[in-house]
C-alpha cells in the first residue's frame, strides 16, 4: 500500500508539473495564447458537464467530466493539447476517477501523455477463450490504480519513416477484494486471481497525418506499441504486449466522414487474466461487455460514418468485427463476433470540434449505451 500511495503522489506531481511546464515555457505560455496575433480560435477553453449512462460494464451510472483544451505554443501548425478529468459512480457500487493530459509542443515534434486512474470495479470473468459459455457466477470485485506515461519525439534515426517515436511506462496495481462465487478465480489456477502489479517499459512508433485530432476529415493515424513487463522494474508478472493500430479518414463532404480502423493486440509470457486482450468497451466492438471474451491474441476492424445534421448536432453509424484466439492460426471467419450501432453527437467545443458522444452498440445477444468525450477512434 505504501508503494501505491508513493506512486499515486509521484504520478500527480508528474502530471501537474508536465502541464505547468508546457504552459509556462517561453514558446508555450498562456500569455502567447492571448496575444493579438493569435487567432481567436486558439484560446484556452474549459468545459464541464454532468452525465448519466448505461453500459454493460457499469449498468446505470452517473458522473461528471471536464476538458481543458489549450495550445502549448504559438506556432500556427501546432495541435491543441488537452487535460481531462472525469469520475463516475454506478448502481453496481463501482466508481472510477480519471485524470489525463496530452500535450503537443515544439511544432508537434514532441508529445507528452500522462494518464492516472483509480477505481473500484464490479467486474465479470467468464474464463479465457473465444467460446466461453454463459455462467451465473461470473462476478468479482477489484480495486485498481493505473498510471501511464508516454513521451514521444522525432526519431533520431532518419530511416525510421514515422513522425514520432518514444518511451512508454505502464503501471497497473490490481487488488481483487472479493472473488464471490467465480469458479475460475476461486480455483487459484488462473494467473492473476489474487491480483498483483503489472509494471512495464516500452517503445512506441507513431505516424499521424490527421487534419484534426478530435474530428478528422482526412489523413490517418498509425501506432505500433511494444511494452515489456518485468520483475526488474517492480512487476509481479513477466510478459510482453504488442499492439498495432491503423486508422484512416475520408471526407465525402466537409464533416461527412468515413472512418476505418484495424486493431491487433498480442501478449506473450505469464500475463494475469486482466491484462489479456479483450473484446468490448466504448472504443472497439461496442455492445459487448469489455472482457466477455479474452485471450492472448485479438483482431478487430470497424468502420464508422460521421456527420452533422443540424448546427452542433450530429450522428454516427458504425459496424465492426473482431475475435480473440490463443494463437493467430486459430482465428476463423465463421467464429467472428459482429458489432453495430449508431449514436448522437453534440459539438460543445466548436473551435476544436470536440464532441460529446452517446452510442448504442449491439452485439450477439448483448448491447450497451456509451457516453463520453471525443470519437471512439
Amino acid at each position: 500500500m505504501n508503494r501505491t500511495i508513493f506512486l499515486l503522489t509521484i504520478s500527480l506531481v508528474v502530471l501537474c508539473a508536465g502541464t505547468v511546464l508546457a504552459l509556462a515555457s517561453d514558446e508555450d505560455s498562456t500569455q502567447a495564447l492571448i496575444k493579438r496575433d493569435i487567432a481567436q480560435t486558439r484560446k484556452t477553453r474549459i468545459v464541464a458537464y454532468p452525465y448519466a449512462y448505461y453500459t454493460p460494464e457499469t449498468e446505470l451510472a452517473i458522473g461528471v467530466g471536464g476538458i481543458m483544451t489549450f495550445y502549448a505554443g504559438k506556432e500556427k501548425i501546432l495541435r491543441p493539447s488537452k487535460v481531462t478529468l472525469s469520475g463516475y459512480y454506478s448502481i453496481r457500487d463501482q466508481y472510477k476517477i480519471t485524470l489525463g493530459s496530452n500535450v503537443y509542443f515544439a511544432r508537434n515534434k514532441s508529445f507528452v501523455g500522462v494518464n492516472l486512474n483509480f477505481g473500484q470495479y464490479a467486474d465479470k470473468f467468464w474464463g479465457i477463450g473465444k467460446d466461453t459459455p454463459e455462467i451465473d457466477t461470473e462476478d468479482y470485485v477489484s480495486h485498481g490504480l493505473g498510471f501511464n506515461l508516454d513521451f514521444q519525439i522525432v526519431p533520431l534515426l532518419k530511416f525510421i519513416k514515422v513522425d514520432k517515436s518514444g518511451i512508454i511506462y505502464d503501471y497497473y496495481a490490481n487488488d481483487i477484494i472479493d472473488k464471490k462465487q467465480n469458479p475460475f478465480l476461486n480455483s487459484g489456477e488462473v494467473v492473476g486471481s489474487e491480483g498483483g502489479i503489472s509494471s512495464g517499459l516500452g517503445y512506441i512508433l507513431v505516424k499521424d497525418s490527421r487534419d484534426n485530432i478530435f474530428f478528422p476529415n482526412s489523413g490517418g493515424y498509425s501506432r505500433i506499441k511494444l511494452i515489456f513487463y518485468m520483475q526488474a522494474i517492480g512487476s509481479d508478472f513477466d510478459f510482453n504486449s504488442y499492439e498495432i493500430d491503423f486508422r484512416r479518414y475520408f471526407a465525402l463532404k466537409p464533416d461527412k466522414v468515413v472512418a476505418a480502423q484495424i486493431f491487433a493486440n498480442m501478449v506473450t509470457g505469464n500475463q494475469p487474466f486482466y491484462e489479456l486482450p479483450m473484446i468490448g468497451g466504448g472504443q472497439l466492438m461496442r455492445g459487448y461487455y469489455q472482457g466477455r471474451y479474452r485471450d492472448r491474441n485479438y483482431l478487430s476492424g470497424q468502420m464508422e460514418y460521421r456527420t452533422y445534421f443540424w448546427k452542433r448536432l450530429g450522428f454516427v453509424a458504425f459496424a465492426g468485427v473482431g475475435d480473440v484466439a490463443e494463437e493467430f492460426k486459430y482465428f476463423r471467419i465463421r467464429d467472428v463476433k459482429v458489432s453495430w450501432g449508431g449514436g448522437l453527437r453534440i459539438k460543445f467545443n466548436e473551435a476544436e470540434k470536440v464532441n460529446l458522444r452517446m452510442d448504442i452498440g449491439i452485439g450477439k445477444d448483448t448491447r450497451g449505451i456509451y457516453f463520453g468525450l471525443e470519437e471512439a477512434f
